[in-house]
């Protein structure tokens, strides 16, 4: 285990905002894992575990304690559709890979973001579709504990971009077990693939660095009759959600810019880094948000990025 100290944690996150970690390491196997939980113990330290850096809002003061990140990056596909990945594989190679070799079930998450850990701690999805509904098993291992245990897809306790290790981060999330379905042809899977990709780049925001969308879509059982008319009228219910960003542009915080972060314009759900922003910025444009649309509204909005 190589240990460094004082790195900085601006580049590692979508974000590119943060500062430093007290320390800091790659896990590539099993033998860093040890040293690094020996580390942790001896130390008495705070640990987080850092993977794609998306859905992520890292503090000005940085993180004092060890961030870990995991580097078990390996897939291996299967003639029955069943796909063995490494957590910290990326999402956007994973897709490629599937689609590319013909199995269906990953075409409609062209251009999401992070890794496939990532991506099971907060059950991502998008089009309706969402992790939890490929995943058979995941591996993890306790860092407190040392318990090392496979989830099966019920002991995951998904829900709408939640689940048992999004409460739990003390788990390390290592080696997934996905079912997808072969034999598909790959021109057209690939195709999907590229339109979802090419629909994110009009609707969203990429050119400037962000942390993905920053609260949870609103659930219609959740909501009052009075607020569900409205979104109604207003044709922007989506299945069994309303866009948070509906209720954000709605209290007329487009545009709304603090320090270098900014309400995003294309897509109010999402806050963009112009260059130079701070986190200190960002938490307050989430708390002005949270704040107009309380006022305005009567809900609570809940954040679906993490912040550390």
């Amino acid at each position: 285990m190589f240990l460094e100290e004082n790195i900085y944690l601006k580049p590692l996150t979508t974000f590119k905002i943060g500062g430093p970690a007290r320390f800091f390491t790659v896990l590539k196997n099993f033998s860093d894992v040890e040293l690094a939980i020996d580390f942790i113990e001896k130390n008495k330290i705070n640990f987080f575990i850092l993977g794609g850096g998306s859905n992520l809002l890292i503090k000005d003061e940085g993180f004092d304690g060890i961030v870990l990140k995991p580097q078990f990056d390996y897939v291996n596909f299967f003639e029955d559709g069943i796909v063995v990945v490494g957590c910290s594989k990326s999402m956007p190679e994973l897709v490629f890979e599937a689609c590319n070799l013909g199995y269906k079930g990953l075409e409609l998450t062209g251009g999401l973001p992070g890794t496939v850990g990532g991506a099971i701690v907060n059950n991502a999805g998008c089009f309706g579709f969402e992790i939890k509904d490929i995943l058979l098993e995941v591996s993890a291992l306790n860092l407190k504990t040392q318990e090392f245990k496979i989830f099966k897809n019920n002991d995951c306790n998904f829900s709408y971009r939640d689940s048992f290790f999004k409460n739990h981060p003390e788990w390390l999330l290592i080696e997934a077990k996905l079912k997808l379905e072969p034999g598909f042809d790959k021109n057209e899977l690939l195709q999907i693939m590229q339109e979802k990709i090419e629909y994110r780049k009009q609707k969203h925001p990429l050119e400037y660095p962000n942390a993905g969308s920053v609260f949870k879509n609103l659930l219609l059982e959740n909501l009052k009759e009075n607020i569900i008319e409205m979104a109604m009228e207003d044709n922007v219910v989506k299945g069994n959600k309303i866009p948070a960003g509906y209720f954000i542009e709605k209290a007329n915080l487009k545009g709304r810019q603090i320090g270098g972060a900014k309400i995003s314009e294309k897509h109010a759900n999402f806050i963009v880094n112009l260059g130079n922003a701070k986190a200190i910025d960002v938490l307050n444009l989430i708390d002005l948000i949270k704040e107009e649309v309380k006022n305005k509204f009567e809900i609570d909005l809940e954040l679906e990025i993490k912040i550390v």
